[in-house]
């Protein structure tokens, strides 16, 4: 994968995916002030992409993407969101994010680009380096680079125990001790509810109960915000 161009499309595919809606990215439109950007570094296998956003454009997409309702963001969820939304981006894409200085992108080499959702906009600074040939061993090039070796694909490959909540109930120990066969515990939650999959202690989706070959299955319909999602991983070691 080579050029600005290429960068933009991979970008706009994953993005919309972590936001749940369709956007598009073109090239154009104004950098980001530097002084006031938020810069992220992501390191990839075939290149580093640094990018620039503006916080108040990052609430405003957010607000009309519906991760956030408007008049409830403040500076550290704004943060919190991009960072997990590109955390998962780089991670798709074999790499991995790094935080930036302010404006790293936002320079005379970066590329200035506008995202679009709706009628909302986004400024995007984007700088590429080639840093790596394509198929050049992530070991070799983090050498190369300075950096300590290490395959990130690894974590994708990371087994994870999900279980389903289909609700809940605080008892008296006495209750408990007395239960038998044949007892019925009611819960908190209505048969029409939608149930929780939990992964660790966190809530990364919930959906309504399906049968799939015999087995209790979930079909999913409605996801948490990606930061959150990250957070049930961060519990879990």
């Amino acid at each position: 994968m080579n050029g600005v161009g290429s960068w933009i499309a991979t970008l706009e595919a994953e993005i919309a995916r972590e936001l749940g809606q369709t956007i598009s990215i073109a090239a154009g439109g104004e950098l980001p002030a530097a002084e006031e950007s938020l810069a992220t570094v992501l390191d990839l296998p075939e290149a580093q992409l640094a990018l620039a956003v503006d916080p108040g454009d990052l609430s405003r997409i957010f607000v009309a993407g519906r991760l956030i309702e408007e008049g409830a963001a403040d500076a550290p969820t704004v943060e919190d969101l991009w960072t997990g939304i590109l955390t998962s981006v780089a991670a798709r894409l074999g790499g991995r994010m790094e935080k930036a200085s302010a404006g790293m992108a936002a320079g005379s080499a970066a590329q200035s680009c506008t995202l679009h959702l709706g009628d909302t906009t986004m400024r995007i600074g984007l700088a590429v380096e080639m840093s790596r040939s394509a198929g050049e061993p992530r070991e070799e090039a983090d050498q190369r680079d300075g950096r300590e070796p290490g395959n990130y694909d690894l974590l994708l490959d990371v087994e994870l125990d999900a279980q389903l909540r289909f609700g809940s109930r605080e008892m008296e120990l006495q209750e408990l001790l007395e239960l038998g066969p044949g007892d019925v515990v009611e819960l908190d939650r209505h048969v029409s509810d939608a149930v929780d999959l939990i992964v660790g202690d966190k809530i990364v989706a919930r959906g309504e109960v399906v049968l799939v070959n015999g087995n209790f299955g979930l079909r999913v319909t409605e996801v948490a915000e990606p930061v959150r999602r990250l957070e049930s991983i961060r519990c879990v070691f």
